[in-house]
């Protein structure tokens, strides 16, 4: 591909008013020889950022971003280098043929089919007696025409194959309809529209291409199809790596530094309407690696605002995992009386929307508090006693102060003195299980037994997900003596969850997790993992976890050593001295 020359370049530099450009996203003032105004790329209240028209470059002197015109338009509509000078020799009336510094897209062509398709639905919603109809339906929804216009929200006419005839009249090849599954061929192969009498959601990649549809019944008449059908699957449609509303919030997410997300297209159509523009939603399935990812590229801070029911808490819980995994800042908002947005909009205003998601939001730790409190019977010992070891699990490397507040609130809900929560609490032990295993396992010479007890183990995880989750409850879902064996791991955690959210079937297979394996994982499975024929037997996997636990009470030991031996006082090496003799005997007998 050819590269646009220096000359070239600093000719539509010099030839860009870069404080008419900025203006047209910024309120300027000037100060002297710069202009100031509030920075586009952070949210402050004191105008730091600058632009020098002398230099044509402007910086912000709070966050730190600084450039040039071309810098600017990249950053401001997710432009490439190529478009953004394509732009900026537009406006400055300088004639450039772009063709031969751009690399052709080798799925444009399906691109500009999807969106023919999404002009098609747009104009039947805006201009037919069934999009009339449509709207009103949306109208009582709170959508009006700006947020129909904001979201491109269309209408599939209830004709069988309208949009295929529209489309083929214009030389479009049924061939790439059927690949871009927007019709479908029947058993008398006749080909129909996938989507028929169904709002039309358009599903766009980061860049803005339109690469998917969902459609949403809105007839009584339909209360007994599927509420949303989307499209299957394509060269440029995989779901679990596109986040609705994206490549329309991104200027916002960079502005306010936080992604919001919801579950749902209506949930973000909901939040836009309460003013929190930087909403985008996992679209019904669960959250993945890749959109957590897609996510950091932008920003390290998340709120998740999924629904309230069971269903939305395990999924707020997966999705905290994944983003822990990434390193990001987490805040979790939990609508009261289970309501989704749209219907807390509906019970009280937009606005008291945007303050719930702004004002009440909880930590993970809160969360995992009241979603472990959800189903406890308080009357059951043995509800209790598992409530307690979860909640111990859940704040045993955390503060000193965080620890005794909830030991205090253990204490409440519980109706156990705070004396004997603590004490319960202190003779956990497993308290500090994962600061142990980050810390000393590399300095430890550790046996060959654990290594091979963490890789056998998982072929054990794609049997079946109780051996996942028996081995989460004793471990936790941090716990690893392998990375390579944890990121197996949960790799196989997420093809449970997306196939039980796609088939309804909580199960894996090996083909499934070989394909989601980097070359790493890959070769780690196959020559470190992969039983031949060998059968899976009970047994054998409670003998790999009794060694796993073993790894885990030789370290622990270790560390009280290490600790009584750096005990600043002889009071303190007893005590320890104490806690470890305890400890001993208690793994001895099995405790």
């Amino acid at each position: 591909m050819a590269r646009i020359s220096e000359e070239v370049i600093n000719d539509i530099l010099q030839k860009t008013d870069i404080v008419d450009l900025i203006s047209t996203r910024v309120a300027l003032s000037k100060q002297g020889k710069s202009y100031f105004g509030l920075c586009p790329f952070h949210n402050e209240k004191t105008p730091s950022f600058s632009v020098e028209p002398e230099r044509k470059i402007y910086n912000c002197f709070s966050c730190g971003e600084k450039g040039n015109a071309i810098t600017f338009l990249q950053k401001m509509d997710n432009l490439s280098y190529i478009e953004a000078i394509e732009s900026l020799a537009e406006h400055a009336n300088i004639s450039i043929d772009f063709s031969s510094f751009k690399k052709e897209n080798p799925h444009q062509k399906l691109f500009d089919i999807n969106r023919d398709a999404e002009n098609f639905y747009k104009l039947y919603l805006s201009s037919t007696k069934q999009g009339v109809q449509a709207k009103e339906y949306l109208k009582n929804r709170g959508i009006e025409e700006t947020i129909i216009d904001k979201f491109n929200l269309g209408l599939a006419p209830s004709e069988f194959d309208l949009l295929y005839k529209t489309l083929t009249d214009k030389g479009i090849l049924v061939s790439d309809l059927h690949d871009l599954g927007l019709v479908k061929q029947g058993k008398n192969e006749n080909f129909y529209d996938l989507f028929r009498d169904r709002i039309i959601f358009p599903i766009h990649d980061e860049y803005g291409n339109c690469v998917g549809f969902s459609g949403r019944t809105y007839l009584e008449k339909d209360n007994e199809q599927a509420k949303y059908i989307n499209s299957p699957q394509t060269v440029i449609f995989t779901k679990s790596n596109i986040l609705y509303n994206f490549h329309s919030a991104l200027q916002e997410i960079k502005k306010s530094d936080r992604v919001v997300l919801f579950e749902g297209y209506m949930d973000v159509i909901a939040a836009h309407r309460s003013g929190v523009v930087e909403s985008v939603a996992s679209m019904g399935t669960s959250l993945t690696t890749d959109q957590v990812r897609l996510i950091k590229k932008y920003t390290k801070n998340v709120t998740i605002c999924y629904d309230g029911d069971p269903a939305g808490f395990e999924a707020t819980a997966r999705a905290i995992k994944l983003f822990e995994q990434e390193h990001m800042k987490i805040k979790i908002v939990l609508l009261p009386e289970k309501l989704d947005p749209d219907d807390y909009i509906k019970k009280y205003t937009p606005d008291a929307l945007k303050n719930y998601i702004n004002e009440k939001w909880v930590d993970h730790l809160e969360f995992a508090y009241i979603k472990s409190n959800m189903n406890i019977d308080f009357t059951k010992m043995l509800d209790i006693e598992h409530f307690k070891k979860t909640i111990f699990d859940l704040i045993k490397n955390t503060s000193n102060t965080i620890i005794e507040s909830y030991i205090k609130r253990l204490s409440n809900d519980t109706k156990v003195s705070i004396e004997s929560i603590r004490q319960d609490f202190n003779q956990y032990t497993k308290r500090n299980i994962r600061n142990i295993t980050e810390t000393q396992k590399k300095a430890l010479p550790i046996d060959h037994k654990y290594l091979v007890a963490e890789r056998n183990i998982i072929n054990y995880f794609m049997k079946d997900i109780k051996y996942i989750a028996s081995f989460n409850n004793e471990f936790g879902d941090l716990f690893y003596i392998n990375p390579i064996a944890r990121d197996i791991r949960m790799v196989i955690e997420d093809l449970y969850a997306k196939n039980e959210a796609e088939t309804g079937i909580m199960s894996v297979t090996e083909e499934q997790v070989i394909a989601a394996l980097n070359d790493e994982q890959l070769h780690f499975y196959q020559t470190k993992v992969k039983y031949k024929m060998v059968e899976l037997l009970d047994k054998e996997f409670s003998d790999f976890f009794s060694v796993l636990q073993q790894y885990i009470n030789t370290l622990m030991q270790k560390d009280l050593e290490e600790k009584i031996k750096n005990a600043p006082t002889v009071v303190e090496k007893i005590k320890l001295a104490e806690y470890r003799d305890v400890h001993i005997k208690e793994v001895k007998h099995g405790k």
